[in-house]
C-alpha cells in the first residue's frame, strides 16, 4: 500500500510504500517515480506545468511582412457566441475587416490573425480545440465555422420553405 511522506530536506511530499511486516511507511526517496523528467510530487500533480498547444491556423505569410494590430479595430470587431447567427457574424466581421488596411500583407493573414479576438466563450474553446494547422485560409475557416455553428433548425426551415415553394 502506498502513502505520502514529507521529505524535510527538499520540502516535497513524496510517495512511500508500506512495509508489509510492520505497516510503517518507508519513503522511496531513492526510487522516486519520474514524471516528464521530474520527481512525482504533489505540486506537479495539482499544478501541472503549462504547455501551449500550437494554433489551428497555418498562416502562410512571408517572413519579412509584419503588421500591427490596432486596438481600435479589435474593439470594433463583432463578438460571436454560439447563440448568434453565424452568417450575420461573418458579414459583420468582413465589414469591419474592410476598414483595416495593411499594405503588403495578404488578406487571409490578417483575417486569421484577428478572428480569435472576435470569438467568445464556448466558440473560443472550440477554436482552440481544433487540430494543429487545420485552417490555411479564410475560406477554410468560414467553411469549418459554418459547419459547426450554422443551426440545424435553420437548415430544416430552409429546406421546408424550398419544398413548399415548388
Amino acid at each position: 500500500m502506498s502513502g505520502w511522506v514529507r521529505d524535510f530536506n527538499s520540502k516535497h511530499v513524496n510517495i512511500a510504500q508500506t512495509n508489509l511486516n510492520n505497516n510503517e511507511l518507508e519513503p522511496e526517496f531513492e526510487k522516486k517515480k519520474m514524471v516528464e523528467g521530474r520527481p512525482k510530487i504533489l505540486n506537479n500533480i495539482f499544478y501541472p506545468p503549462w504547455t501551449t498547444k500550437p494554433s489551428c491556423f497555418k498562416i502562410l505569410a512571408p517572413d519579412d511582412v509584419t503588421f500591427e494590430r490596432k486596438p481600435q479595430y479589435i474593439y470594433m470587431l463583432p463578438k460571436f457566441t454560439d447563440t448568434k447567427d453565424a452568417y450575420l457574424f461573418l458579414q459583420k466581421f468582413e465589414k469591419v475587416y474592410s476598414m483595416m488596411y495593411y499594405p503588403n500583407v495578404p488578406v487571409d493573414t490578417v483575417q486569421l490573425e484577428v478572428i480569435p479576438c472576435a470569438l467568445k466563450d464556448d466558440v473560443e474553446k472550440w477554436m482552440y480545440g481544433l487540430p494543429t494547422n487545420l485552417i490555411i485560409n479564410w475560406d477554410g475557416f468560414a467553411q469549418v465555422f459554418l459547419r459547426k455553428y450554422f443551426l440545424n433548425s435553420k437548415i430544416v426551415t430552409l429546406k421546408n420553405e424550398t419544398n413548399l415553394f415548388v
